[in-house]
C-alpha cells in the first residue's frame, strides 16, 4: 500500500497546470492538508484563501500568498522555496513552522510581500532573501529568540530580522551568522530588531563619507538601562578604501558619525567587527563600518630654522631631538605614545597634528574642546609632515567624521588652523600651510596667521613662543634671556630657531615678532566677549613689552 502523501477536504480546490507549471489554489472552505513525510512540490504560485495544514515538505517555485490559514508542524512542516528567478512571499497572518530558502542560482530571489513569522527554524542554503527594506522598510522576518537560524556560507538576508521573547546574556543571530546581538544588564526588552543592508541591495549608509556600503539599524521594544553586544558582518567587496584590520564601529548621531574605538574585536578572516558594552540609548542609532585612520597630506613650515630656501636640521644632526613625542606637557597635553628608535633623516623637530570638528562647523569655535583626533609626528626639512617612518604622510585616528579642520602645532612656534577642509570616502584631508590662503584668519586677530619667509615665496609659523602661552610677547623673551643666562643647553623651548643654541639671536627673532604683532590661529581657548560686542577679545593678545 502506497503512503499518504496529502489529504484534501474539498469546498472548492484547483489543482491546475498553465502550460507546464502547476499551480495551487486553495479556495474558501477548503482544507489541504500534508501529512508528516509527504512532499508537494509546485512548479507554479501557491494561493491559499481556504486551510493549508503542512506536516511535511511543501515545495515552490513560483510565489507563495497566504489570506486563510497556514498551520506547519514542529519541524516536519516546511515551507522550501526553490526554483529560479524571483518568488514573491506572503504568509498573511498565519506562523510558519518552518521556511526554507534554496533557490536554484545565486541570484535568484525570494521578497517578502508582507511581514512573516517563523517559529522553529529558518534556513538559508542559496539564493538571496530579502524583506524589501528600500521599498518596504516596516516589512520584517520575525521568530522567538529560539528559533534556529541556519545560513550556507555567505549567505544573509537583506532586510529586517526581529527577534521575540528576548532573553538577556545569550548571543542570538539575526541576519546572517556574524550578524549577532546580545543584551546585559538593565531591563531586558522583549523584541529587539535589526535591520543590515548590504552593498548589493543599495546599503549606503546616510551621508557621504569613507565607510563600507553597508548599513545597520537598530530597535528594541521595552528595555531600558541595558547594554549591549554587537558583532556587524560585511562582505570583501564592501570595503571601498577602508583598510580591513583598522575598522571599527561608528553610529550616527545628531547628523555626526562618531567613531567607537574601544572594546573592539575584528575578524578579518571571517568578515566581522565586534563591540560590547553599548548603551541601550546609543543601539537606536544607525550603525556602519569604516577606517578611522585618515591621511593627512601636510606642507608646513616654520619661521625659527628658515634658511631662505629651506629648514635647518641642526636639532637632528647635534642628535638632542628625543625619541618620545614631547607634547606631553601643558599646554598640549598630549597622552600619545609615539616614539622612534631614532630620528629619522631630514628631520627639523617633531609636530602635534590635530583634527577638530566642531559643533557649529564655524573655523572661530575650532577650539582644544572640539578635537577629534591628534598624532604627533615629524617635520621634515622640505616642510613635509610625515609619520614616524620618515617618509609616508601622518596618519590621524579621528572620531568623528565630516567636513572639518586640521591644526599644524609646534612647541615654541604659533600653531595654525586650516580653512574648513572637505570630508571624502578615501580618507584623507590634505592642506598647504605654506600659502596664506589656505589658513584661517580670526576677524579680530592683530597680523596674519603666517608670516611671510625670506625669499618672498612661502610663509611659515611664527616663531618665539618660548613660553609655550598661545602667544609672543615679552615674557617669551624674559624666558629666553634667562635661557642665555643660566645657560640651557639641549633641547630647550628658548631655542626658537632651532639651532641647538640659545642665545642673542632668538631674542632677536622674538623681538621681531613682536613688532609685526604675530599671532597665529590654533587658538586653545575661546575668545571672550564683552557687553555683548560683536568684536571678540582675545585672550592670546601680546602683553606689555617689559625690558630687562
Amino acid at each position: 500500500m502506497l503512503p499518504k502523501k496529502f489529504t484534501v477536504t474539498i469546498a472548492c480546490l484547483l489543482m491546475i497546470c498553465i502550460g507546464t507549471k502547476a499551480q495551487l489554489s486553495i479556495q474558501s472552505g477548503a482544507t489541504f492538508t500534508m501529512q508528516t513525510g509527504a512532499q508537494v512540490t509546485v512548479e507554479g504560485n501557491v494561493d491559499n484563501i481556504g486551510t493549508l495544514n503542512n506536516d511535511g515538505n511543501l515545495k515552490v517555485q513560483g510565489n507563495f500568498s497566504n489570506s486563510g490559514t497556514y498551520a506547519g508542524t514542529g519541524t516536519t512542516g516546511v515551507l522550501e522555496m526553490y526554483g529560479t528567478g524571483t518568488s514573491l512571499l506572503n504568509v498573511g497572518t498565519s506562523t510558519l513552522a518552518n521556511l526554507l530558502i534554496n533557490k536554484t542560482g545565486i541570484t535568484d530571489v525570494v521578497r517578502l510581500t508582507s511581514s512573516a513569522t517563523v517559529s522553529t527554524a529558518f534556513t538559508l542554503t542559496n539564493g538571496i532573501f530579502t524583506t524589501g527594506p528600500i521599498n518596504n522598510p516596516s516589512f520584517v522576518l520575525s521568530s522567538p529568540a529560539t528559533a534556529n537560524y541556519s545560513f550556507a556560507a555567505g549567505k544573509e538576508i537583506i532586510g529586517a530580522v526581529s527577534r521575540t521573547s528576548w532573553t538577556a546574556g545569550t548571543a542570538r543571530v539575526f541576519n546572517a551568522p556574524n550578524m549577532q546581538l546580545t543584551t546585559n544588564g538593565g531591563t531586558t526588552p522583549t523584541q529587539v530588531t535589526v535591520t543590515m543592508i548590504p552593498q548589493t541591495a543599495s546599503g549606503d549608509p546616510t551621508q557621504s563619507e569613507r565607510e563600507l556600503t553597508r548599513k545597520f539599524n537598530f530597535a528594541q521594544l521595552g528595555g531600558t538601562g541595558f547594554t549591549a553586544d554587537v558583532r556587524y558582518p560585511y562582505l570583501g567587496t564592501e570595503l571601498n578604501t577602508n583598510t580591513e584590520a583598522n575598522l571599527v564601529p561608528w553610529r550616527l548621531t545628531s547628523g555626526e558619525w562618531n567613531a567607537r574605538l574601544t572594546s573592539i574585536t575584528r575578524d578579518v578572516a571571517n568578515d566581522y567587527v565586534s563591540t560590547t558594552g553599548i548603551a541601550a540609548a546609543e543601539l537606536s542609532n544607525e550603525w556602519k563600518l569604516a577606517d578611522p585612520n585618515y591621511t593627512m597630506n601636510l606642507t608646513a613650515f616654520l619661521r625659527g630654522p628658515w634658511n631662505g630656501t629651506s629648514m635647518n636640521i641642526t636639532m637632528n644632526t647635534a642628535g638632542i631631538i628625543p625619541l618620545n613625542q614631547p607634547y606631553n606637557i601643558a599646554p598640549f597635553n598630549y597622552t600619545g605614545t609615539e616614539s622612534v628608535a631614532s630620528i629619522p633623516a631630514n628631520v627639523v623637530d617633531w609636530v602635534l597634528i590635530e583634527h577638530r570638528k566642531p559643533a557649529s562647523g564655524l573655523p572661530a569655535d575650532a577650539l582644544v574642546a572640539s578635537i577629534s583626533g591628534r598624532k604627533a609626528g615629524f617635520l621634515l626639512d622640505n616642510g613635509t609632515v610625515v609619520d614616524l617612518n620618515g617618509s609616508s604622510p601622518i596618519d590621524v585616528q579621528i572620531t568623528k567624521q565630516g567636513s572639518s579642520f586640521i591644526v599644524v602645532r609646534h612647541r615654541n612656534h604659533l600653531g595654525v588652523l586650516s580653512n574648513v577642509i572637505p570630508s571624502n570616502a578615501i580618507g584623507t584631508f590634505s592642506n598647504d600651510y605654506s600659502l596664506l590662503a589656505n589658513v584661517y584668519k580670526p576677524v579680530d586677530a592683530s597680523s596674519d596667521p603666517l608670516v611671510l619667509l625670506a625669499g618672498g615665496v612661502e610663509y611659515g609659523l611664527w616663531a618665539g613662543d618660548a613660553n609655550r602661552s598661545g602667544s609672543i610677547n615679552a615674557t617669551d623673551v624674559n624666558v629666553i634671556r634667562l635661557g642665555i643666562a643660566t645657560p640651557l643647553t639641549g633641547y630647550q623651548a628658548s631655542d626658537v630657531n632651532l639651532s641647538n643654541s640659545v642665545n642673542s639671536t632668538d631674542v632677536n627673532l622674538s623681538r621681531n615678532i613682536i613688532s609685526q604683532s604675530g599671532s597665529g590661529s590654533g587658538t586653545t581657548a575661546r575668545p571672550s566677549m564683552e557687553n555683548g560686542s560683536k568684536k571678540a577679545v582675545h585672550t592670546n593678545l601680546p602683553d606689555p613689552i617689559i625690558e630687562l
